[in-house]
C-alpha cells in the first residue's frame, strides 16, 4: 500500500513537502509516541515511501536553530 499525505482545504490536495513544527517524538503517533495528539499519524510511512519530503526531517536539528527562525516564512 502506497502512503501519501493529503490536506483537506476546500477539497483534498496532495502534500509534497512538510516543514515540521513539532518535536521529533510527536511528529507521528504511529512511529514514536502513541499518546501524542500532535503531528500526523502515518507521516513517517509516507516519508519512508518517498511520497512526502520533510524539509527538516526528524533528527535534522539545523532548522531548529533560532538563527533560522527569521527565514521561516521564506522557507515555507
Amino acid at each position: 500500500m502506497t502512503m501519501s499525505l493529503y490536506a483537506s482545504t476546500l477539497g483534498l490536495k496532495r502534500v509534497d513537502v512538510i516543514y515540521r513544527r513539532v518535536d521529533d517524538a510527536f511528529v507521528d503517533s504511529l512511529a514514536f509516541r502513541p499518546d501524542s495528539t500532535l503531528g500526523v499519524a502515518g507521516l513517517m510511512n509516507a516519508y519512508r515511501a518517498g511520497n512526502v519530503v520533510i524539509a527538516n526531517a526528524p533528527g535534522a536539528g539545523v532548522a531548529d536553530d533560532k538563527a533560522v527562525y527569521a527565514y521561516t516564512p521564506q522557507i515555507i
